[in-house]
């Protein structure tokens, strides 16, 4: 084997073909061992890309079709001929324990979020089976877990409750690259910027009356949200209003960012924003890789006192945490930061410093080539 280059497959049937965990962080990093790398998702376009071999999935259907890609991509797996396998769904683990007894090539598992806590939190489940489901899922996890042949988790918590079960565990968290710079530039525009998924359970609740509150002080300031918005379970009052009511209070949805382009726009921004709400279990426990991003950006962070990223803060001495679910506690820092931009900058800079010396990618990348070559008992590149 070592006279050849070895084919990683990557697998899911939910995530788009350029998720930043999946495509832009480890799928480049087994590239960049020296490993061919083909990416199975759903609407991936004809590749390569950057290196990385492309199959798609059909996207007909939205949730409801999912367990129709299923087979289709057990089927492309298969036909890929890969020497190491890994999936990033959990609804992909019997597929994934399937794939393993057929090829009889190590098939890794990529463990996204905490299940469990996850499930509870799911506004397309009834609630009434959500408890029930979330028990018989973890449950399975757990066990076909233990039948692969290796688990990749985001958390060291995490990581703890798959080791009862699996011996070949490696902790890979979301963390920016340490080799790609942002311009930082010197003359931040007011922004207040968020990025990623904006719902209930990570701040959509509170928005509008802490932008409210903001422009009360600051009316030059901006709310700027990156990504795209889940407005289940919102009070209907905040879901019926309009763009201008919007717009009147400086809240700006620029819907799903290409990813080379979020950097550059937190780099113009004055303050990064984590309003989560502890409602949600998985906030509780998640690595916030959000977080990170920001301070890779130089960016003062304000944020809700969750355990987890209010640790980070703390440690890295980058940001205001408050509390979580009080519009006027957010705006408050927001405003305090907006007006003291010596102290903003100062906290951007050692957020700044922390990223670049603590919470880098490339260090938890090499958790995970190590994995693979312990898969593949290779001491060097894969190859």
């Amino acid at each position: 084997m070592a006279d050849r280059q070895v084919h990683v497959g990557v697998l899911t049937s939910v995530h788009p073909p350029f998720d930043t965990r999946i495509f832009h962080r480890e799928a480049k990093t087994a590239r960049d061992m020296g490993a061919r790398v083909t990416l199975i998702a759903p609407g991936a376009p004809r590749g390569p890309v950057d290196g990385i071999g492309l199959r798609s999935l059909p996207t007909i259907g939205g949730r409801a079709g999912r367990p129709l890609r299923w087979p289709i991509l057990l089927w492309k797996a298969w036909r890929l001929k890969a020497d190491l396998y890994h999936f990033h769904d959990p609804e992909l683990l019997p597929w994934g324990l399937l794939l393993k007894w057929v090829t009889r090539k190590p098939v890794v598992y990529d463990s996204h979020e905490y299940l469990r806590e996850d499930i509870l939190t799911k506004h397309w489940i009834p609630a009434p089976i959500r408890g029930p489901l979330s028990r018989v899922a973890d449950w399975l996890e757990k066990r076909i877990s233990r039948h692969l042949s290796g688990v990749v988790a985001v958390t060291e918590d995490m990581g703890e409750r798959f080791a009862a079960f699996q011996r070949n565990v490696a902790v890979v968290r979301n963390l920016p690259p340490a080799g790609v710079p942002l311009e930082l530039s010197d003359d931040r525009e007011p922004v207040v910027i968020y990025a990623g998924l904006m719902n209930v359970a990570r701040g959509l609740d509170i928005l509008f009356e802490t932008a409210r509150l903001v422009y009360e002080r600051r009316p030059d300031a901006r709310f700027e949200i990156l990504g795209p918005i889940e407005w289940h379970e919102i009070d209907q009052a905040i879901e019926r209003k309009t763009a201008s009511e919007w717009e009147a209070v400086g809240v700006r949805f620029a819907g799903s960012v290409p990813y080379p382009e979020v950097g550059p726009r937190l780099a113009k921004a004055a303050i990064g924003w984590l309003p989560r709400s502890p409602h949600d279990l998985n906030n509780l426990l998640a690595w916030p890789n959000k977080l990170v991003e920001y301070m890779a950006a130089g960016l003062p962070i304000v944020a809700s006192d969750l355990p987890t990223q209010a640790e980070v803060i703390a440690e890295a001495d980058c940001g205001v945490v408050v509390e979580a679910l009080s519009p006027s506690a957010h705006a408050d820092a927001i405003c305090d930061l907006l007006d003291n931009p010596e102290q903003a900058r100062a906290l951007g800079n050692s957020g700044l410093e922390a990223s670049k010396s603590k919470f880098t990618w490339e260090a938890d990348a090499q958790k995970l080539q190590s994995l693979y070559r312990q898969l593949w008992r290779f001491g060097g590149p894969l190859h």
